[in-house]
């Protein structure tokens, strides 16, 4: 036999044995179903109780209610949401934040106002207030230190104003 035909049957051998051996595993493996039982996720829901009132804070009006279709607002000033939650929060390690936001409100004011929460920090949560009423006043403020006459005769419809209760870890 010359050198290419020993080479080539050589190959055919080689291959033989190696498809004879393809699919076949070498350690041994087992394994079992755990008893782990079912598991369920928590919940997290704000639900307005009530329509929530208007107050102006500080100025000649402190305190007194302020209506948004009839009061104006200057440089400065400063009302207050004030509204009552029923929180859902469920979950062993649930911890959560209630903040306001002016995201849906619209018009040209908008942009000179900010909101934030009267207390002055975040409204924390966690599931030990599941089930309760938590109420919460949002302070819109229209920026002091706009100037000149921005702003002046402008409009934005508070309606759109929110409070987010979302998990922060």
């Amino acid at each position: 036999m010359n050198k290419v035909m020993k080479g080539a049957l050589a190959a055919a051998a080689g291959a033989a044995i190696l498809a004879g051996g393809a699919g076949t595993m070498a350690a041994w493996n087992s394994n079992v179903t755990t008893n782990g039982g079912t598991v369920t996720a928590g919940q997290l829901n704000l639900t307005a109780v009530d329509s929530g009132s208007w107050t102006w804070v500080g100025g000649t009006k402190n305190g007194q209610a302020f209506v948004p279709a009839t009061d104006k607002l200057v440089p400065g000033d400063v009302v207050r949401y004030t509204a009552t939650y029923k929180i859902t929060a469920v979950g062993t390690n649930l911890k959560a934040t209630l903040t306001p936001q002016l995201g849906g409100v619209t018009g040209e004011l908008k942009d000179f106002l900010t909101a934030t929460n009267a207390g002055g920090g975040a409204v924390n949560i966690t599931s030990t207030d599941n089930n309760t009423n938590k109420t919460v006043s949002t302070d819109i403020t229209f920026n002091a230190s706009t100037t000149g006459t921005d702003g002046q005769t402008k409009t934005a419809d508070l309606s759109g104003a929110t409070v987010t209760l979302q998990q922060t870890s």
